[in-house]
């Protein structure tokens, strides 16, 4: 009985830490990424549901990248408030052991350490890959389609030409189109004396009358086909042929592995495969070793101690980790043997400096 009250009393208070940090780090990290987005609509005059979109795609990856930090910090913070309040001492006097206070801390690093795994692995990257689809459909679409006379109008594979326009009626005369080979060779020509311009905010259609269109032969510039027509309607979409390369970020560690082992690939992309599939479970597993190595130093921070030395821990400890993944990712890409561990090192050095630490707290 007493045992179960501490366990939900000290979960409490980790968790209500860990919520308002983990506020404040997702909205620092996603206002980068809301910036980026509002930016690229207001480029490519996207809608209002693409924006919304996108932004909430996003969410799994914040969530990922925030929720190690903020449990860094939360362990921490918790641990300096506890030690602040004479807590931490009262519960050694009262016959707690240092396993027994610890105990609940773990179960929520185990619990967020599932949702890590099961969101880096396969959430996240669907997520990212939504990302980059609607990031390519906004590329792709021509948005700036001002219908003016007298002015050249890009529309992608075409090019219109019109020398007059009714802006109420949309009826314009001497009309030209031109569209071009990928070797900006021209390769189809229509014009017409008269017509009507219809825009839409996906394609544009042209009703022509009294014209000829023209196709010219690509390695013969001087052989074309010519034909005349009374009436022709044409349809011009208004999106871009946009080919884009597959990421290794956007495919899940199911799929990496599958290519791995069923697509001949390069070294240096077997290497980053490995690597990406290493990262994601280090960060998976993050709040485990930070707990490890958080909670010594917790234990040994006196009562005087303020909150600030608990934040400037976290910072120290939460450094570290990314330095030594970064690192071990650098030598996984390099040497092809390192790929699957290299990613590991922080892991590895985390064990052993919490097994120093907690060596060190147990013999005082």
């Amino acid at each position: 009985m007493r045992l179960g009250i501490f366990t939900k009393y000290i979960a409490k208070s980790l968790l209500t830490v860990f919520a308002g940090v983990l506020g404040i780090l997702t909205f620092v990290i996603f206002m980068n990424h809301f910036i980026r987005v509002m930016n690229m609509a207001m480029n490519y005059g996207t809608s209002w549901g693409w924006v919304a979109s996108s932004l909430l795609n996003l969410v799994p990856d914040v969530f990922c990248l925030s929720a190690p930090m903020a449990f860094q910090i939360a362990i921490l913070l918790t641990l300096t408030t506890m030690s602040e309040h004479g807590e931490l001492i009262a519960l050694r006097a009262a016959g707690f052991s240092f396993k027994e206070i610890v105990r609940p801390l773990a179960g929520c690093a185990v619990i967020l350490s599932v949702i890590l795994v099961i969101m880096s692995n396969w959430i996240t990257p669907r997520s990212y890959q939504k990302v980059l689809n609607l990031r390519t459909e906004a590329r792709s679409k021509i948005t700036k389609v001002n219908l003016e006379p007298r002015t050249l109008l890009d529309l992608g594979e075409w090019t219109l030409y019109v020398e007059e326009l009714d802006p109420k009626t949309n009826e314009a005369n001497m009309i030209q189109l031109i569209k071009k080979e990928d070797s900006a060779a021209l390769s189809t020509k229509v014009n017409a004396t008269r017509g009507k311009v219809i825009l839409t905010d996906t394609a544009m259609g042209l009703q022509l009358y009294d014209g000829q269109m023209q196709r010219l032969d690509g390695k013969d510039p001087s052989a074309f086909t010519a034909a005349n027509f009374d009436e022709y309607t044409m349809h011009i979409s208004l999106f871009r042929n946009q080919q884009r390369r597959l990421r290794v970020g956007e495919m899940t560690t199911s799929r990496l592995f599958r290519r791995l082992h069923n697509t001949p690939l390069d070294k240096a992309t077997r290497n980053e495969y490995r690597c990406e599939i290493s990262m994601r479970n280090v960060m998976a597993l993050s709040p485990l070793i930070l707990l490890i190595v958080s909670c010594p130093i917790g234990f040994s921070l006196g009562k005087r101690t303020n909150k600030g030395w608990g934040m400037l821990f976290s910072v120290i400890i939460i450094f570290s980790f990314y330095l030594l993944m970064t690192l071990g990712i650098s030598l996984g890409k390099k040497f092809g043997w390192l790929a699957y561990p290299g990613p590991w090192l922080p892991v590895l050095v985390g064990i052993i400096i919490g097994r120093y630490l907690w060596r060190k707290r147990l013999n005082i």
